[in-house]
């Protein structure tokens, strides 16, 4: 009896140490876990959450983590459906970048506070660019043309926001946007000639312009990519200090350029868990050659400074956040 009496204790003893010391099942351990991806299938929003969730998913063993595409408005419906989420991390996901510029214009639709989201990080910096059909070879070409259809992904898309932008800093008059098209569909229809252009990151654009489809006529980032010296930059062909915090904020972006963030309030030490889960899926040698052989690449930005870049970003003073609501309202 004094045996069983013993061993009894010793299992309850153990059973508490065990929580205190990690021998506790993994909070992750056996759990369906969302990401949501705000675009439609194809295209390099949806590769990053994919190749990424196959990381996250080996260092949190026991996890299955299923990709959900949410498309609409310029990756904003599916913004908000992760903002809305319960905060128990079990969804997360990636969006556009550029809707902290939504966020700042108070675009109707807009539900979520960037600066109150739970951020894992970014999984890769990129360059953005303007890219033109063969026709247009350059940006006197496109300042001299009639009507300059652009592809837009949505209002709260970058491709939206920063063509406005352009067209509000440049006073070009000729340049139309034209919403609906996402996860790579604008360079189907750049090939079919239904539009002219489209702003867009450097990395899904460059297999495009070396098939002879399109090239750059403009770059957003500190520097062109080699072989294409000659692309201006932005800050090169807009050079009114009124626009120079405009530039600042569009350079930010690149460094931000796959954002992967939850809803608010997600417990502290399963944010944790997710975040250094995202941080060593980014630095995984086997994740980082299957996005090389899907012709991206991976730069790790940390959670913290990923909040603290996108915090940044939302604090605008007024003449900008004019400029931006302007930019908005012509481009709509």
């Amino acid at each position: 009896m004094k045996k069983c009496i013993f061993a009894f204790s010793l299992v309850i003893i153990l059973v508490l140490m065990g929580s205190e010391s990690g021998f506790a099942k993994p909070f992750y351990e056996g759990q369906t876990i969302q990401m949501v991806v705000a675009t439609k299938p194809g295209g390099n929003y949806d590769l990053y959450a994919r190749i990424i969730s196959q990381g996250m998913q080996k260092y949190l063993p026991g996890s299955i983590i299923i990709v959900k595409n949410v498309p609409g408005a310029g990756h904003i419906i599916g913004a908000n459906e992760i903002y809305s989420s319960k905060p128990n991390g079990l969804k997360f996901g990636t969006f556009n970048r550029a809707l902290a510029l939504s966020q700042v214009a108070n675009l109707k639709g807009v539900n979520f506070d960037l600066g109150k989201m739970s951020w894992l990080g970014s999984s890769a910096t990129d360059l953005y660019c303007f890219l033109t059909v063969p026709k247009l070879r350059t940006l006197e070409d496109v300042s001299k043309a009639g009507l300059v259809r652009l592809a837009s992904a949505g209002l709260g898309s970058q491709s939206h926001v920063t063509a406005a932008l352009f067209a509000e800093m440049k006073g070009l008059t000729n340049l139309k946007l034209i919403t609906g098209y996402g996860g790579g569909e604008a360079e189907m229809a750049m090939m079919r000639g239904e539009v002219d252009g489209q702003f867009a990151s450097w990395s899904s654009m460059a297999p495009f312009a070396a098939a002879g489809h399109g090239q750059p006529v403009l770059f957003i980032g500190k520097k062109q990519p080699e072989g294409f010296e000659s692309v201006p930059l932005l800050q090169d062909v807009v050079k009114e200090k009124k626009f120079q915090s405009l530039i600042d904020l569009q350079l930010t972006l690149n460094i931000l350029a796959r954002p992967f963030a939850g809803p608010p309030a997600i417990p502290a030490d399963r944010l944790k868990v997710i975040r250094d889960a995202f941080a060593k899926a980014c630095a995984d040698p086997d994740i980082i050659k299957l996005a090389e052989k899907g012709g991206i690449s991976i730069d790790f930005t940390d959670g913290e400074e990923a909040l603290r870049l996108f915090s940044g970003m939302l604090k605008q003073e007024p003449n900008v956040i004019k400029l931006i609501k302007e930019a908005y309202g012509s481009g709509g």
